[in-house]
């Protein structure tokens, strides 16, 4: 006797465009877009988190950090401030 485990349904809204490429890249491995939530389903699971480092993130994001690698401006006054401004 066979044991099937217990399915359920997700649903889940997204972006259509995002949809199709996701759609066409899995098709492209062997497999379907369900197919490929569950595999990403059983990893996090597994993993205990993501199963992927989030790397994208906003251009604000990437500016501030491109800021924090700089080397800090100390001025005296506004008008040095002013001056600093106007020349980058």
């Amino acid at each position: 006797m066979q044991v099937s485990a217990a399915r359920t349904r997700i649903q889940i809204s997204t972006k259509k465009t995002l949809k199709e490429q996701a759609e066409a890249l899995f098709d492209s491995l062997g497999i379907d877009l369900g197919t490929a939530v569950n595999l990403f389903l059983a990893q996090s699971v597994k993993d205990g988190g993501l199963p992927f480092r989030p790397t994208s993130i906003s251009p604000f994001e990437n500016a501030v950090l491109e800021a924090a690698r700089e080397k800090p401006v100390y001025v005296g006054s506004m008008d040095e401030m002013k001056d600093i401004i106007d020349n980058v």
